[in-house]
């Protein structure tokens, strides 16, 4: 798989939280960990399954947790330099802030918890991991989950063959 979007997962949190800061506001440490399981499955469903960041997701009973941001954040802001993201990223980011960030964390946690790939991986129990190809089909849009229809050069559609037991019928 090709290389991450960003070096690191702190730096996404630290946009996260800078971001709240020039709200004038605060996030939750639960609602940072929302946004970043957000962020990471909409980028990986725009990127066509490329990370975000480097990130590995697990279950918690609150919902998907990534253990590194968690323990580094669990003090409070850590003093680490932060590192911005190239543009493109930033701009990404800027769109999930206006989309989620106004929603608030109970509302975020279900709609973590309710996508196939935490039940799935929850069923396992807590701190299994969320493995990352199935947080992308989670986040697939319906068209994007549709077998393609594949079609001849002339337009018709193509059915799939499959042979039968009997011998076919007719001349040879």
């Amino acid at each position: 798989m090709a290389s991450c979007a960003v070096e690191s997962t702190i730096d996404v949190a630290l946009w996260f939280i800078n971001r709240a800061s020039s709200e004038d506001s605060y996030i939750q440490a639960q609602k940072l960990q929302r946004l970043l399981y957000l962020a990471q499955g909409c980028y990986a469903q725009e990127n066509y399954g490329r990370k975000l960041m480097p990130a590995t997701f697990v279950t918690h009973d609150m919902g998907p947790v990534e253990p590194n941001v968690f323990r580094v954040f669990e003090a409070g802001r850590p003093q680490i330099d932060y590192v911005p993201p190239a543009a493109e990223v930033a701009d990404f980011l800027e769109r999930m802030w206006r989309r989620f960030a106004i929603h608030p964390v109970e509302r975020l946690n279900t709609l973590v918890i309710g996508q196939a790939a935490y039940r799935n991986a929850a069923t396992g129990g807590m701190r299994e991991e969320i493995p990352h190809d199935a947080l992308v089909e989670a986040f697939k849009s319906p068209e994007q989950k549709k077998e393609p229809t594949l079609r001849t050069p002339d337009g018709r559609r193509v059915t799939k063959w499959l042979p039968s037991r009997s011998a076919p019928k007719g001349p040879r």
